[in-house]
């Protein structure tokens, strides 16, 4: 009786260990990886790309701000409240200067930064919980959820992870699996972030 005890405990304990060397296999299993190169150009591209995208909003809701404060000012001017009016002049020209001065001194910032300086190449690892990510300078890991859109043009995939900063890859730098698979594959993802753009 003990030694039938012993063999199905052990019997167990192998069940149980092959599971989860099968279950570890299973999530830790590279279905992607992309090298992409960081280069002004390609930089430039993603730059082209995210005005394309996001600039028309990005000028309405400028316009828009900047029509409900002059309604203000000129509200102001007809009550004679020249305190008022100092307030909203100085809230119109800091509003312009964080909407337009403050964006490029950004990418100027970026343009000057190491990596696309040095054109620091970053290797994207996708798994099926999770994408890593590394450089020469930091390593990081990011679920799919995080993801805040997912862009896929002629040449490029772009993965946002906010509203201001993206993930590049080059669908040319694919060297396990292909663009196409990947195409698939992050569509399924994240299918209500996805667009496939020309």
């Amino acid at each position: 009786y003990f030694v039938n005890s012993l063999f199905s405990f052990f019997n167990l304990l192998f069940i149980s260990y092959f599971c989860v060397i099968l279950l570890l296999v299973i999530v830790l299993k590279i279905l992607f990886k992309n090298t992409t190169k960081y280069s002004k150009s390609i930089y430039t591209k993603f730059l082209q790309f995210h005005k394309k995208q996001y600039g028309l909003k990005y000028s309405l809701y400028t316009a828009l701000i900047s029509f409900l404060l002059l309604f203000c000012i000129i509200v102001q001017l007809k009550v004679h409240n020249i305190a008022l009016i100092v307030v909203f002049c100085t809230i119109i020209v800091c509003f312009f200067l964080w909407r337009y001065v403050r964006p490029i001194t950004e990418v100027n910032k970026e343009f000057q930064s190491q990596k696309i300086q040095s054109e620091e190449e970053f290797t994207f690892i996708f798994y099926e919980k999770c994408i890593k990510i590394s450089g020469k300078s930091k390593a990081y890991s990011l679920k799919y959820y995080q993801l805040y859109k997912i862009f896929e043009t002629d040449s490029f995939f772009y993965l946002y992870i906010d509203s201001k900063h993206s993930l590049l890859l080059d669908k040319n730098s694919f060297l396990i699996g292909s663009s196409n698979d990947f195409s698939n594959f992050i569509h399924k993802k994240c299918w209500y972030k996805f667009k496939k753009v020309k």
